[in-house]
């Protein structure tokens, strides 16, 4: 670190680069962003303008060449993940990649071997498990207030289909991106093709969208559970030329946790946001939450809603914590793996009509 500041490049100046890890690393006094890369070179321009950053490249191999950094975010689309991932880690850089962290079992292991070999910290991009509320749902899952954990489920329901349209943005996801284009100083036109493009494209996104979104849950689910699962079965609505907008898994984790979830991308346009139905059932109690966002706690014939007792952190504060080995309670690498062997399995199980089982790589 020169002066005392990390100096931290970005790879795939998109959206949520714009919106999430650049406000997010300056809002960090030992954080210097020192460079970012983006193939489109207008785009690049503006990016670089509206966050006064001192270099800008097309190509992220000359940035990682020509620039002193310590640490890297990978966040271009799903497919890009891979290869820059490798090189920034083999140059000993540590590196937070967005999520899902690959497309393929074979290359989220592969990451994880580049990792270790490296000795450097390799976080994938799941925020929800860094909110308090669920850092005290797992307190609770691991204090054995609700006895051994027998059976997980969760039903999601939500609306992605503007990325599938051809025309304009819906009205509210237009005005969101309007806004936070101002509030980032962003000029306009930045994000005028955002949700389209490489989101409409499987082999990009690594399926539908629930690849893009699942994969929060799945993450979190497995956390919460403490096990990677060993077998699943799932059915979807996807066809030969088409992703899915509905799916459904019944799946046993490493500890003989059973977990079942359904998705549907399919509520009305006005509700997008959707909705989550989470159980969590042990021998001795049960969580579940409500459509308010709220968790409750059934216990010794009580119900109790359970408060948040630790904050909230952005996924940029557990990264720079994780390297400066001031917390190991953020999304690692492997625990990324693991999501990632659950989605392939999921998509095989769907495409080849059979119960998937899964090795553990680790």
């Amino acid at each position: 670190m020169a002066d005392g500041k990390m100096r931290v490049g970005i790879i795939g100046m998109g959206v949520y680069a714009a919106f999430a890890h650049i406000p997010q690393l300056k809002a960090l006094e030992q954080i210097e962003i020192t460079a970012i890369s983006r193939r489109n070179p207008e785009r690049l321009t503006m990016a670089q303008k509206a966050f006064d950053i001192p270099q800008s490249y097309t190509d992220w191999r000359k940035m990682l060449d020509q620039v002193s950094l310590d640490a890297v975010v990978v966040s271009t689309p799903h497919h890009l993940h891979y290869e820059p991932t490798i090189a920034a880690l083999q140059q000993g850089l540590h590196v937070l990649v967005e999520k899902p962290m690959a497309l393929t079992s074979r290359e989220a292991w592969a990451m994880v071997k580049a990792a270790e070999a490296a000795q450097r910290v390799l976080m994938v991009g799941y925020p929800s498990r860094l909110q308090g509320l669920w850092q005290t749902v797992k307190q609770t899952i691991a204090s054995n207030t609700i006895g051994r954990v027998r059976q997980m489920s969760l039903s999601l329901t939500y609306y992605c289909g503007w990325t599938r349209e051809t025309g304009g943005f819906p009205d509210d996801v237009q005005g969101i991106m309007e806004f936070m284009s101002k509030e980032s100083g962003l000029p306009e036109g930045f994000f005028t093709d955002w949700g389209r493009g490489w989101r409409n494209e499987a082999a990009q996104m690594g399926g539908g969208t629930f690849v893009d979104n699942g994969t929060h849950h799945i993450d979190r689910m497995l956390w919460l559970a403490g096990a990677p699962a060993v077998e699943l079965v799932a059915m979807t609505d996807a066809t030969p030329t088409s992703v899915e907008r509905f799916v459904n898994v019944q799946a046993r984790l490493a500890n003989d946790v059973l977990f079942s979830l359904t998705s549907a991308d399919a509520v009305p346009q006005n509700l997008m946001g959707g909705e989550q139905q989470l159980m969590i059932v042990g021998d001795e109690g049960i969580i579940t939450d409500d459509s308010q966002g709220e968790i409750w706690l059934y216990h010794n014939e009580e119900r109790k809603k359970l408060e948040s007792q630790f904050r909230d952190r952005t996924v940029i504060e557990a990264f720079v914590d994780a390297i400066l080995g001031n917390d190991l309670n953020y999304p690692q690498a492997f625990e990324g793996a693991y999501a990632v062997d659950f989605m392939e399995a999921l998509y095989r199980s769907a495409a080849e009509h059979k119960i998937i089982r899964i090795k553990d790589e680790r």
